[in-house]
């Protein structure tokens, strides 16, 4: 069974290359192991690089309508637009202040023609390699190590991007912020150990509530966690979250502590908006109001509000 969050991809290269011979025998080395797009013009090379992802580019320096370091230096400049990809420079020239300009514009290798296929097979490897490390350490750097959902870090980007596709398809988004009732009598009566594995416990409960692929849970910090619900107006959110509530009390953790129940419950605000400008920050305060107001009322229960500016 693979694990949910990994990674498992064929890398994206872009051969930016006009000689035929050239590209036939670079596509033979690496076809098999990539998914590999060509240009042989640097106008061409720019409209697939704005049409779709890629991962490394191998740039020749020479080109009909342009050079190579004019791409790479386009390309290094608008990282927004284009992503971070690798570029490896394919020249006939040898000259050490080429090379050196390559690499100031922003390449990360260089390789030169005649090309050798073991070399050629040994540079993409390694920058591949590098792209996958830096991917790991950034998977890493956006979930939480306890329950292995994504963390407050990782909330906040996908709340911006989410809060911006709203707008731009006009839909409504829905924000639940949760809190375990009475978490720090638990972790005194019960100890920290035990504390740890309810939080992981309520992670996974919100993993099999919430499953469709635009489904967003975090840890949103402590004994806190938060759920975006993209295209999902305010009574749907509410009802998925008090399933979400029936099926953790279930599980009846035992919680003497509780003053709400013999066993460990959860309260929840939830603010529901078709978003108009790029503030945020009403939306989230809101949900934060409910989840309080749902304190104030008893906890074990949802409160929520459609926010209407």
């Amino acid at each position: 069974m693979k694990e949910k969050n990994k990674i498992v991809r064929q890398y994206r290269i872009l051969l930016v290359e006009d000689e035929p011979a050239n590209i036939q025998m670079i596509t033979g080395y690496l076809s098999s192991d990539y998914i590999l797009a060509i240009a042989k013009t640097r106008k061409r090379a720019l409209e697939l690089l704005s049409s779709s992802p890629f991962d490394l580019m191998l740039l020749d320096i020479q080109l009909p309508d342009g050079n190579g370091f004019e791409i790479c230096q386009h390309v290094v400049s608008n990282r927004e637009k284009y992503g971070d990809i690798s570029i490896i420079f394919m020249t006939s020239l040898d000259s050490p202040d080429d090379e050196a300009r390559g690499l100031s514009l922003g390449g990360n290798d260089y390789i030169h023609k005649p090309i050798n296929d073991v070399v050629l097979r040994a540079r993409v490897k390694l920058q591949i390699q590098l792209i996958r490390k830096n991917e790991l350490l950034e998977h890493l750097t956006c979930f939480d190590g306890l329950t292995e959902i994504p963390n407050r870090r990782a909330f906040d980007d996908q709340l911006k991007k989410e809060w911006h596709r709203a707008r731009r398809e006009h839909k409504n988004l829905s924000l639940a912020i949760l809190d375990i009732d009475y978490f720090k009598q638990y972790n005194d009566l019960y100890g920290h150990p035990a504390g740890d594995q309810c939080l992981r416990i309520m992670a996974a409960n919100l993993t099999t509530s919430f499953v469709r692929n635009s489904d967003f849970i975090a840890r949103y910090g402590g004994e806190e966690f938060a759920v975006l619900l993209y295209d999902t107006d305010l009574e749907t959110s509410i009802q998925l979250m008090e399933k979400s509530l029936t099926t953790f009390v279930e599980k009846n953790i035992e919680h003497q502590g509780s003053s709400v129940k013999s066993c460990v419950t959860f309260s929840a605000g939830i603010c529901t908006a078709a978003p108009k400008t790029d503030v945020f920050s009403d939306f989230v305060n809101t949900a934060d109001k409910e989840l309080y107001q749902a304190k104030n009322l008893g906890r074990a229960q949802i409160c929520g509000k459609y926010l209407t500016s």
